[in-house]
């Protein structure tokens, strides 16, 4: 562990690759398991590997500190990835690890800081507890976070996978999307809050899409890697 301007820095090594991890709150759920030399959600991360297309790009919605960006960056060889994550000391620290795993060529964070939705808003605010920065949510009231359609903000933009982690909002987000899903027809892993389900479920067959594997680690949601039918 040595010392950076944002905290402690954590190297490892992750299938003989050497990994940084930026540690500024030890506290934080995903943190706690950097300190510790590995990668949050490990499960979650083999179903994204063995559907991800080698070399593909990758839009990771809901990035928090960037755990699934580095996996993907650094051991599915991914030829871009776009950030989208709104929650300012979640930024702070994606971008740290980023730079220090050698990935600024490849990630492209001109969206950080905007969140996405079914509809534009201006003017929102975040709300998080500092022992789980991931599980911040999207909140009315007086705050300097913009929401955006995908549509809108990512027009003329082509990815191989989508992951969406978004606290809830998944079905909002879904809905933002519309056109971009129906031109390119990615694959995407996405987190399903219990009381989405249904709205999900409808939404997998009303688009075309199908549920390939599922995988659930707490008891209020549920991961669904989806993609087009044949």
């Amino acid at each position: 562990m040595f010392i950076s301007p944002l905290g402690h820095v954590v190297r490892t090594n992750v299938l003989r690759e050497p990994i940084f991890f930026t540690i500024n709150n030890p506290r934080d759920v995903i943190q706690q398991h950097h300190l510790k030399g590995g990668f949050y959600e490990p499960e979650e991360l083999a179903i994204i590997a063995r559907h991800f297309p080698l070399g593909g790009s990758f839009l990771d919605i809901g990035a928090n500190i960037g755990n699934h960006t580095l996996y993907v960056g650094k051991f599915l060889h991914a030829s871009r990835i776009v950030c989208i994550e709104p929650n300012p000391p979640a930024i702070a620290v994606l971008e740290s690890n980023v730079w220090l795993n050698g990935l600024t060529r490849i990630v492209d964070g001109n969206y950080l800081g905007i969140g996405l939705s079914d509809q534009p808003k201006a003017n929102v605010a975040m709300q998080y507890d500092l022992r789980n920065l991931g599980g911040g949510r999207v909140v009315p009231g007086e705050g300097s976070i913009r929401l955006e359609r995908a549509d809108t903000l990512l027009a003329g933009q082509r990815f191989d996978f989508i992951k969406i982690d978004v606290e809830g909002m998944e079905m909002e987000v879904l809905s933002g999307m519309g056109g971009l899903l129906a031109q390119h027809r990615p694959k995407m892993f996405i987190e399903v809050d219990n009381a989405n389900a249904t709205r999900f479920d409808a939404w997998v067959e009303e688009s075309g899409y199908q549920v390939l594997e599922s995988f659930q680690r707490y008891h209020v949601n549920n991961n669904f890697l989806v993609a087009p039918k044949p």
